[in-house]
C-alpha cells in the first residue's frame, strides 16, 4: 500500500503555488487601497479645482479690463460729439449747457480711466498669481498621475501572475494521486480566517511552517510516526515532510 507520504513533495510544491498566489493577491489589495495614490489623487482633484478658479478668475480679470476700456470709450465718444456740436456754434444758453455736459463728461471720463487702471492693475496680479501656482497645480496633477500608471502596470503583471498560478494550481491539484490528503491540506490552508502553511519541511529539529523548535523528544515522537500516518507539527498541526 502506497503511503501517503509519497505526495507530500507534490503537496509541497502546491504550498508553494499557493503562497505565491496570497502573496500577489496581498500586494494587489495593497496597492487597490494604497494611502500614497489616494493622497495624490485628492492632491490632484484639489490642484485642477485651483487651476480652474485661477483661470476664471483670470478671465473675470479680463472682462473687468475690457468693461473698462469699453466705458473710457463711450465716455470718450460722447465727448467727441459733443465737442463738435460745440464747434458748430449755437446761442450762448445752449453753447453753455454743450460745456457743461463736456465737463461733466470729462469727469465722468477720469474716473472710469482709473478705474481702467485699477481693473488692469488686478488683470496683472491675476495674471501673476495664476502664472506662479499653475507649474505646481500642474506639477501635483502629473505626479498623480504617474502614481495611477505605475499602480495600474504593476496590477496589469499581477493579474497575468495571478493567472498563470491559478492555472498552475489547477493543473497540480488535477494531477494529485491522494485526494484525501489534499482534502486535509486544504483544509488546514483555509483554517482561521487562511492564508496558513499546511505543509513544510522539518529540519534541524524545527517546523517550517511556524519555525517552532520541537524538543528531542517531539522530534523524535515525528521521526518516528507510522509509515501510513502523515507527520503533523504539535504546535500547528502543519503536515510535515520529514
Amino acid at each position: 500500500m502506497t503511503s501517503p507520504r509519497s505526495a507530500l513533495p507534490a503537496l509541497l510544491e502546491l504550498q508553494s503555488v499557493d503562497s505565491r498566489l496570497l502573496t500577489v493577491m496581498a500586494r494587489a489589495k495593497e496597492l487597490q487601497t494604497s494611502e500614497r495614490v489616494a493622497s495624490l489623487m485628492a492632491r490632484r482633484t484639489q490642484a485642477i479645482a485651483a487651476a480652474r478658479a485661477l483661470e476664471t478668475a483670470q478671465q473675470e480679470a479680463e472682462r473687468a479690463v475690457a468693461e473698462a476700456e469699453r466705458e473710457v470709450t463711450r465716455i470718450q465718444d460722447r465727448i467727441d460729439k459733443d465737442t463738435e456740436r460745440l464747434n458748430h456754434g449755437g446761442s450762448a444758453k445752449d453753447l453753455m449747457g454743450i460745456q457743461h455736459e463736456i465737463d461733466t463728461l470729462t469727469a465722468q471720463r477720469g474716473r472710469a480711466e482709473d478705474a481702467q487702471l485699477q481693473a488692469m492693475d488686478h488683470a496683472e496680479e491675476v495674471t501673476a498669481d495664476r502664472d506662479r501656482k499653475l507649474p505646481l497645480l500642474r506639477a501635483a496633477d502629473a505626479e498623480a498621475r504617474a502614481a495611477v500608471a505605475e499602480r495600474d502596470v504593476e496590477l496589469s503583471r499581477l493579474k497575468e501572475e495571478h493567472a498563470r498560478l491559478t492555472a498552475e494550481r489547477s493543473t497540480r491539484v488535477s494531477e494529485f494521486t491522494d485526494p484525501a490528503l489534499l482534502s486535509r491540506y486544504d483544509g488546514l490552508r483555509t483554517a482561521r480566517g487562511g492564508g496558513r502553511i499546511a505543509v513544510a519541511r522539518f529540519e534541524n529539529g524545527t517546523c517550517g511552517a511556524c519555525g517552532t523548535r520541537l524538543s528531542p523528544a517531539d522530534a523524535a515522537a515525528l521521526t518516528n510516526t507510522p509509515p501510513q500516518t502523515v507527520p503533523q507539527c504539535p504546535e500547528c498541526s502543519a503536515l510535515l515532510l520529514v
